[in-house]
């Protein structure tokens, strides 16, 4: 990534490069689209796109002297294929309350018709007081929301899956608190049809003591679709590990063909799905290994920010 410098956008010096490549990165990376901001009053942050690893950033120092910046640390907001329905390229900008607000651009899941990518919500990006990354929608979203449904607290077998009959819907929020316990995996089913053929996995897989770092949040995609246009792929799957005692918060948003999933504001994945009958709307939440606790759930239907499209609020 390399600085340049106007004062009036036609004429420009090169300042040098940025920040070297190679920082937490695979050989053949590089930096597309990069989007250069504060994120902090002390720290920087880059997001950029890589053909090889889809969307990641550095955040770190900022060196007004010498324009270098120093990466602190790196993440990914993609983990699977930078493809076949994945997160892709991002866009930032600093809003007038001063927030550094993220959106991607998310890729087809299955072959192109005569539409071609979605986009997902605002994010706001920010740091935690020990410097880690907090990601959560913008708080603007909830404007969205109407027909509030609430279920819990609710006891979840082991290894039962639990339906919650009054939650339906293909355009919707939902805010899911799970005690989990020991149970090695809790989570749940979105756009699942009545016969269980179509349905899209989000859970927690939870590993303790030394294995504690193969913690995850996933969306398993692989019973999402009967369609035949749909591609195969790999489940998307973050590290993502639970303190001592602190629940599982997930916020999930569904909208037709998108699931974007927020974990106590320090993990989101995102991904396409393309559910083929009509009635695959409903919701269901289940442990493995042991039982779990849906401590509470919120629903709301999301209003259409589309005047075209406000006859399918609520379907």
């Amino acid at each position: 990534v390399h600085l340049f410098h106007s004062k009036d956008l036609a004429n420009w010096r090169y300042l040098g490069p940025l920040v070297e490549g190679g920082f937490y990165t695979d050989p053949g990376e590089d930096h597309a689209v990069p989007n250069f901001l504060p994120i902090s009053s002390t720290k920087h942050m880059l997001l950029f796109f890589s053909h090889k690893r889809a969307s990641q950033y550095y955040v770190g120092v900022y060196d007004r002297k010498t324009h270098r910046f120093h990466p602190e640390f790196h993440g990914r907001f993609n983990y699977g294929p930078i493809a076949v329905g994945s997160l892709h390229a991002p866009s930032a900008t600093i809003d007038e309350k001063g927030r550094f607000i993220a959106i991607f651009n998310v890729k087809e899941g299955k072959k192109r018709e005569e539409w071609n990518d979605v986009m997902t919500l605002p994010r706001r990006l920010s740091l935690a007081p020990d410097n880690t990354l907090r990601i959560e929608p913008v708080e603007e979203v909830t404007s969205l929301r109407f027909n509030h449904q609430h279920i819990g607290p609710l006891e979840i077998p082991a290894n039962k899956e639990v339906e919650l009959p009054n939650i339906h819907g293909k355009a919707m929020e939902l805010k899911a608190i799970f005690d989990v316990r020991s149970a090695r995996e809790v989570g749940l089913y979105v756009f699942q049809s009545p016969d269980g053929s179509e349905r899209t996995r989000i859970s927690f897989y939870h590993n303790t003591g030394a294995y504690s770092p193969l913690s995850a949040l996933q969306i398993d995609v692989s019973e999402s679709s009967l369609r035949s246009d749909v591609f195969a792929r790999t489940p998307e799957i973050a590290p993502f590990i639970l303190k001592d005692g602190e629940p599982l918060e997930l916020r999930i948003f569904i909208d037709r063909s998108i699931v974007e999933v927020f974990a106590n504001k320090r993990q989101c994945l995102t991904i396409r799905v393309y559910p083929q009958h009509k009635d695959s709307d409903g919701v269901s939440v289940f442990a493995r290994g042991d039982s779990a606790k849906l401590v509470s759930l919120d629903a709301w239907q999301m209003h259409a920010i589309w005047p075209e499209l406000k006859d399918m609020e609520g379907k």
